[in-house]
Parts: C-alpha cells; structure tokens; sequence
C-alpha cells in the first residue's frame, strides 16, 4: 500500500501507470560523468595591503581625543552650574517643606491636636534636626504627651538626651 497514511491515498497513487516488461529505464548519473577537480595549488606573493584605513582610523581618534581635551573644561564647568542649580533647587525645597510643618504643626497645636502635631514636628525633624526652636516645640509637645500616655516618655527620654 504505497502512500496510505490513514486517511485515503493520494491522487498521484491512482495516476501511476505500470512499468513495461523488459524496458530500458533511465539510469542514474554515474561517477565518470562528473568533471574532475581541475584546480591546482601554487605559491604565489601577497599583495602589498594598503595602509589607509589604519591611518584614517588614527586620524579618527586623534581629532576625537582633540576634541575632547579641548571641550573638557566647559563641559566640567556646565556640570558644576547644573549640580549648583541642583543643590540650590534642593535647599528650596527643604526650607519650604520645613516652613510648611512647622507652620502646620502650631495650627494643630492651636487645636489641640497634639499627636497630628508630633507627626507634623517628627517631619520637619527629619528635615533640620538642628533648629532650636524645632527642638523646644518637640519638647513641649512630647512632655504634653507623656502627661496623657505613656508611649511617648521614650521618645521624649531621647530627645531631653539630643538636646543635651
């Protein structure tokens, strides 16, 4: 069963005709009708390669490094004006989140939300742990907390030891 492969026979098994008895077929080419290797090895002297890619490249690299010896002292000096401007940007920002909390912070003492207070000094802490007057309102609020719940006497421990 030539070509079954489970779902019916192909068309080209059907269109086959039957071989003649003691016919001559068409044989397959043999080894003696392929040509030969007719090439042959010899020695012979290298071309003189030419040497302008490697100077060109030299070149290159020559006027790349020129370049940037020249140019490297206004691009250090626009990097120190961009880190300048960054620092500046930075300290802003810091003095106005700093004005903000403690401004904050007195409204919610005013209010005498003392626990939104702390969170609001903790804040402005985290920002400039030097400030004495930040310190004395930390102080104030924390002994204020104390008197009311205990879980604030640690905090207020530490910061009596900071300030001294």
């Amino acid at each position: 069963m030539g070509g079954y492969m489970g779902f019916g026979m192909a068309s080209w098994i059907y269109k086959q005709r039957p071989n003649k008895a003691f016919s001559k077929k068409k044989g397959k080419p043999t080894c003696n009708t392929i040509p030969g290797y007719s090439r042959q090895f010899k020695m012979q002297p290298s071309k003189p390669k030419s040497n302008f890619y490697i100077v060109m490249s030299l070149l290159f690299l020559g006027l790349l490094f020129s370049v940037f010896y020249f140019k490297a002292p206004v691009l250090l000096e626009h990097s120190n004006t961009i880190r300048a401007q960054k620092q500046a940007y930075i300290q802003n920002a810091n003095d106005e989140a700093f004005k903000f909390l403690i401004s904050s912070g007195i409204q919610r003492l005013k209010r005498n939300n003392l626990t939104g207070a702390y969170s609001e000094f903790k804040l402005a802490y985290a920002i400039y742990p030097k400030n004495e007057k930040l310190q004395q309102l930390l102080i104030e609020t924390l002994s204020a907390l104390c008197e009311d719940a205990n879980t604030y006497c640690a905090d207020l421990d530490k910061m009596l030891n900071q300030s001294l």
